[in-house]
């Protein structure tokens, strides 16, 4: 006897493929991936704002903070808080004989600006012969 064998019909296969469900759950699960990196690029952006708005916010408090201690110092350092203090804690007074003391020399010229920002003067010393003195010393025996 002959064996009957059966062909599949034409078209059919695909549809009843044992590994059509597989690969339609990798699709749905690639699909739903794509569709979730925006909302996760757009969730990282708006954490990252957030603390960059933080950061700043934190820095504007630290600026007052800085402006304030400055104000203390300034107040701490005026002359009016120094006398009241010396006064109220040490029991100082103006003097009661002032003395005066001659100097020869005249007085410094005063500068414009800190002594910091100018360049060092060179210093000159006199004790080191002139270049026509090494010259001279040079060519006599």
């Amino acid at each position: 006897m002959a064996a009957a064998r059966r062909q599949p019909a034409a078209g059919t296969g695909v549809l009843h493929s044992p590994a059509l469900p597989v690969v339609l759950i990798l699709a749905a699960l690639a699909i739903g991936v794509t569709a979730l990196l925006p909302l996760i690029q757009s969730s990282t952006a708006t954490s990252t704002a957030g603390e960059v708005r933080a950061l700043e916010a934190e820095r504007t408090d630290q600026r007052a903070r800085l402006r304030a201690l400055e104000l203390e110092i300034a107040q701490l350092g005026s002359l009016s808080r120094i006398e009241q203090e010396a006064a109220a804690r040490f029991k100082m007074g103006p003097p009661k004989v002032q003395n005066y003391i001659a100097v020869d020399a005249p007085a410094p010229v005063a500068r414009k600006i800190p002594s910091r920002y100018l360049a060092e003067e060179p210093h000159k010393d006199s004790d080191s012969p002139s270049l026509f003195e090494d010259i001279v010393d040079w060519l006599t025996p």
